[in-house]
């Protein structure tokens, strides 16, 4: 298999340089790992609030640092005159936000420096001399199987469109809940800040919604009277034009009668 084949030798050609990719990728991982973990879990936080009850400073930590005090005293005062306060948080694990930076920030490293190398190679014509050389190795006549087949054609999709799809799925999985939650808090927040207006805008939404009801429901009767008003001009018309054809037939039959009756008499003196 030729796929195969060139992708052993690539990787025993370049043996030292993929055990350094593959450690850096793994102690990557491991460090995004230990971020999550450090940012899950109990976490505690000084607040310092002033006399409006507003949180006017926050630091991670059970205590304020003398970098925290020198910093927050420069921009705020004293800090006797403020209230400080500890709280304590339990933050579930962040699993979205560290399965997409675990697989993304790989993925686009890699990514990245693929292209350069691409950019690079094309810009001297390296890859046309590949390209070329490939092709002429490439016999058209030969013989392959379908996991060969198969193998030759994963081996001719573009790499980075499917790497950019990748990261962009990865990267709409963290992003879209975060944007979702984040509307809907706020959305809560405007809500709840501005309810007379949202409330006056409900009423006259829900005012419209009935009116434009109520007018169908006019127009519906409109059009069910209209309806059986032409149904009963039509039955009265087929039916006046069925007594007329009725009297039509009795005005005939009488007046075959009576021509009968008249021509009898005529033939009895005749046959006398």
């Amino acid at each position: 298999m030729n796929t195969q084949n060139s992708l052993m030798r690539l990787i025993q050609k370049n043996k030292k340089l993929f055990i350094i990719i593959g450690i850096c990728l793994f102690l990557l991982e491991m460090e995004i790992f230990a971020v999550a973990v450090l940012k899950s879990g109990n976490q505690s936080k000084i607040v310092v609030i002033n006399e409006k009850k507003d949180v006017i400073y926050e630091a991670d930590g059970n205590n304020l640092t003398d970098f925290n005090k020198y910093y927050f005293e420069k921009n705020f005062g004293p800090l006797d005159q403020y209230e400080v306060k500890l709280e304590r948080d339990y933050e579930p694990f962040p699993f979205r936000a560290w399965f997409s930076a675990a697989f993304g920030i790989p993925v686009g490293i890699v990514l990245l420096v693929a292209f350069v190398f691409k950019a690079i190679a094309n810009l001297f014509g390296e890859s046309e001399k590949s390209d070329t050389s490939t092709d002429e190795k490439r016999t058209p006549h030969e013989k392959e199987t379908a996991l060969e087949s198969m193998l030759h054609r994963f081996s001719e999709i573009n790499i980075f469109m499917v790497g950019a799809i990748a990261f962009f799925c990865v990267l709409a999985y963290w992003v879209v809940p975060n944007f979702i939650t984040y509307i809907g808090e706020v959305g809560i927040q405007a809500i709840l800040r501005f309810k007379w207006f949202f409330l006056i805008g409900g009423i006259l939404i829900f005012t419209m919604f009935v009116w434009v009801i109520y007018l169908r429901y006019l127009l519906a009767t409109k059009t069910i009277e209209s309806k059986t008003e032409i149904e009963k001009q039509r039955l009265q018309l087929t039916f006046q034009s069925e007594s007329e054809n009725a009297k039509q037939l009795t005005w005939q039959a009488t007046d075959n009668h009576q021509e009968t009756t008249e021509d009898s008499p005529i033939e009895a003196k005749i046959v006398s």
